[in-house]
């Protein structure tokens, strides 16, 4: 009896020591997985949290380099609207070959004695035909263009030249068509003449001090349809020029 209650106790404690350490073990697994998923949840948040920073500062980049655009366009159309409400003409049809598309932004900055100047000697050869002086004897006056400046000043502050190119298509009647192209400023002008199939071809240099002219004189047998006269500013060339043609009957 001694003996068997001695085995039963030694054998109760080894089966409490045992389910003792199962509890410890079973217990240390839970520990371990608990903080894996709290590691995990932890991981998880920070990702989401560095994607929204993220999405933040994408979306707000953007959206400043969108309104960057915009505002961009909006002064370049603003500057497009401006520059062409204020371009200068540069010939009789408004077409200039200094043209940059309109986006011009001020008249030149030529004096205004410029204009006066050759207006008045605009108003001199009209006055030389009403009194028959000189080699206007006789004459009558086709056409007349100007004043007009020789370049325009584009957005950039970049001078484009004033290329005047005027043709007039009509029945040409028989007579001697004399031009003569007014000058004053800088630089130089090359002048194209035609009627029909002939041409000629001038250059006039221009001074500050007072108007310069040139004349070129074409003659037709009457069958003629086209005239043409193009005038066309040197480089750098700063002045203001007009012309007129008389034509002197056969």
């Amino acid at each position: 009896m001694f003996v068997a209650a001695i085995t039963e106790d030694c054998c109760d404690s080894r089966s409490t020591e045992w389910g003792s350490k199962m509890d410890d073990k079973h217990s240390n697994n839970r520990n371990r997985a608990i903080r894996a998923a709290l590691a995990a949840v932890v991981v998880a948040a920070m990702i989401i949290a560095a994607t929204v920073a993220l999405t933040g500062l994408i979306s707000g980049y953007d959206e400043r380099g969108g309104q960057s655009a915009l505002v961009s366009k909006e002064q370049i159309s603003s500057e497009a609207r401006s520059s062409a409400s204020t371009s200068p003409s540069a010939s009789a049809s408004g077409a200039s070959e200094g043209d940059t598309g309109g986006k011009r932004a001020s008249a030149p900055e030529l004096p205004a004695s410029y204009t006066r100047q050759i207006e008045e000697s605009l108003d001199t050869g009209k006055l030389a035909i009403e009194n028959g002086d000189g080699g206007s004897a006789g004459a009558e006056l086709v056409t007349q263009f100007g004043p007009s400046p020789s370049y325009s000043t584009g957005t950039y502050g970049l001078r484009q030249p004033n290329v005047a190119h005027n043709e007039e298509n009509l029945q040409i009647e028989a007579g001697t068509y004399q031009l003569t192209v007014y000058c004053i400023g800088t630089g130089n002008l090359t002048v194209d003449y035609e009627i029909g199939s002939t041409a000629k071809r001038g250059t006039i240099r221009c001074g500050d001090k007072q108007v310069q002219q040139t004349t070129l004189s074409i003659d037709s047998d009457g069958n003629d349809t086209a005239r043409i006269v193009t005038i066309t500013p040197s480089y750098g060339t700063a002045c203001v020029f007009a012309y007129q043609i008389l034509r002197f009957p056969r």
